[in-house]
């Protein structure tokens, strides 16, 4: 059943079937990955907190001799856990750029570039454009979050018109 924004509720039949989809994987349809948790009462998509997210990620220029798992344990320790490899990355079949799926903690900020060695490698991250990570609500993002109280607005202030009256 679709909740909304991207939650969707799967009901099975049996114990063991639940118990597995919560304990293996992770979970992918295609190239989305699915997040998977048990059932809240009361849940409204639009107020659901997310505390981790998998997202992909490109290492634009990635040279070739770190397409491996060395350097892929590197990433795993500084951007989160590699939950996949896109196929072109492990076959060596494309060179302009690496591909991973990270799992990625909302609690903290998102790393921008990783040291591979000696050099610093930037990261690109892709399909976060609806996700906020001020509130870690889907739907929005920070720069417009409704949850989140802002201090960096212009105070607007009152002033006396003509006839002295009070006028914002």
């Amino acid at each position: 059943m679709d909740l909304g924004y991207g939650f969707f509720l799967t009901r099975f039949s049996l114990r063991e079937d639940y118990e597995t989809i919560l304990k293996k994987g992770p979970w992918f349809i295609g190239e989305y990955f699915l997040s998977i948790r048990p059932w809240e009462p009361d849940f409204r998509p639009t107020m659901a907190s997310i505390s981790s997210i998998a997202v992909w990620i490109r290492l634009n220029e990635l040279p070739i001799e770190y397409y491996n798992a060395e350097a892929l344990h590197q990433i795993d320790k500084s951007i989160g856990n590699v939950l996949r490899v896109d196929m072109h990355t492990t076959s060596k079949a494309r060179g302009r750029f690496a591909r991973l799926c990270v799992q990625v903690n909302m609690n903290k900020p998102l790393v921008t570039a990783i040291l591979i060695r000696k050099f610093e490698q930037l990261v690109c991250y892709k399909g976060i454009q609806k996700l906020c990570f001020g509130c870690r609500r889907m739907g929005h993002k920070r720069e417009h979050c409704p949850y989140i109280i802002r201090h960096d607005l212009p105070q607007r202030t009152a002033e006396k018109n003509v006839e002295g009256e009070l006028v914002e």
